[in-house]
């Protein structure tokens, strides 16, 4: 919702029941994302000096009659507006892309492991390459790698839709002063304007989606980009 985040009790799918809604932290916006762990709802948004929300769903559970207006469990306030955020549930960290924190390209990351008490853990970003290399930040993913690539089997890998590259990085050992990340690979094609992409489930390719080809490109339909995880360097 442009105005928060709205609860709907859904058990019975034919008639699915209004709960309440969680008010935006700041002002109206037509974006906002939202990601669950561990019973926590988190929320970001593109409106100006919002941060991150979170929120106890198991509240949900008390709700008896008229809707409710809730309040935030937690705050986070390191960043104000945020494009996306991802979880790698297997770390406990968040990514926030798009917040201008850690550079325009770069991931903002918070130890979540705590769900009411989130915390900076580091900024990343390639210290090597400027935007009009590695662009501005709109997906990620990051995975604990089990890909073809041994040298990287078991560390913390990120795959970042760059706009101009897809970025790829060892987040492994993270630092606030950006000495722990890595720059592994930048991927790119022509014509570009990276958005989004996802791992296969082997990790062996990272599956590349375009926002601007049709419109910018003149191509008929839009292009999914396979890019090949086998070797990084």
């Amino acid at each position: 919702m442009s105005n928060g985040t709205s609860f709907v009790d859904i058990s019975n799918s034919e008639n699915p029941v209004y709960l309440g809604r969680l008010p935006t932290q700041t002002s109206n916006s037509t974006w906002r994302d939202i990601k669950v762990y561990q019973d926590h709802a988190f929320i970001v948004s593109e409106a100006s000096g919002h941060g991150m929300q979170v929120f106890d769903l198991t509240q949900l559970r008390n709700v008896n009659g008229n809707p409710t207006t809730f309040s935030n469990t937690a705050y986070y306030s390191g960043f104000g507006n945020a494009h996306n955020i991802f979880f790698n549930e297997d770390t406990g960290f968040a990514y926030a892309v798009g917040t201008g924190t850690c550079g325009p390209g770069g991931l903002h990351i918070i130890d979540i492991s705590t769900p009411s008490s989130p915390t900076k853990s580091a900024c990343v970003s390639d210290p090597n390459t400027g935007r009009s290399n590695t662009g501005y930040s709109h997906d990620v993913q990051c995975v604990v790698y089990d890909g073809p690539d041994s040298a990287y089997v078991g560390k913390e890998i990120c795959f970042g839709s760059n706009e101009t590259r897809v970025w790829i990085s060892d987040v492994s050992t993270k630092s606030d002063d950006n000495s722990g990340a890595k720059t592994i690979g930048l991927g790119s094609y022509d014509n570009y304007y990276t958005h989004q992409g996802w791992l296969t489930e082997d990790h062996r390719y990272f599956i590349v989606n375009d926002e601007l080809d049709e419109s910018n490109n003149a191509y008929n339909n839009t292009r999914t980009f396979n890019l090949e995880c086998r070797r990084f360097k």
